[in-house]
């Protein structure tokens, strides 16, 4: 069962090392390394979890704005990033067992695409988020960006 908590453990500064498909939907394994730097906090008591990325040699910054339905017991997860304004179609899913799996529909390049978040290692120091899209209905995923999380030293 999911709860407003769910996201407690992101809440602060991190360092994060991305890992990106250059290319999406052809079945690349050109994967590119970049870092970036995450700022997040918990409003209405964990129902509301916003964090602000910077990626600094990609040349723009993202938002993610996640809010919990208590009657639902779901999240829904939206998506903004500098590059183009536009506030990205959520994905939904919950917590079990220590793993967040979030769903979705949206278009990647005007092509329809079934979206998958998937969040584990949320108790320990070093959190994961991957995504994931399907171009066949979900019949088979490709997951195309892998961030890495770890608390800022110094």
């Amino acid at each position: 069962m999911s709860s407003a908590h769910d996201f407690d453990f992101n809440h602060g500064d991190w360092e994060v090392t991305n890992r990106r498909l250059k290319v999406r939907g052809v079945g690349s394994d050109d994967w590119e390394v970049f870092p970036s730097y995450e700022k997040a906090q918990l409003l209405m008591g964990g129902m509301v979890s916003i964090d602000e990325s910077d990626f600094p040699t990609k040349g723009f910054r993202g938002m993610t704005l996640r809010l919990y339905d208590p009657a639902q017991d779901r999240w829904a997860i939206y998506w903004i990033n500098s590059q183009d304004g536009q506030l990205q179609p959520p994905v939904y899913g919950r917590f079990e067992g220590g793993r967040g799996v979030f769903a979705g529909d949206d278009l990647d390049e005007g092509r329809p695409v079934k979206v998958l978040f998937d969040w584990s290692g949320t108790d320990t120091p070093a959190p994961r988020w991957s995504q994931a899209f399907s171009y066949d209905g979900g019949e088979t995923w490709e997951t195309n960006w892998i961030m890495e999380f770890r608390r800022p030293t110094g």
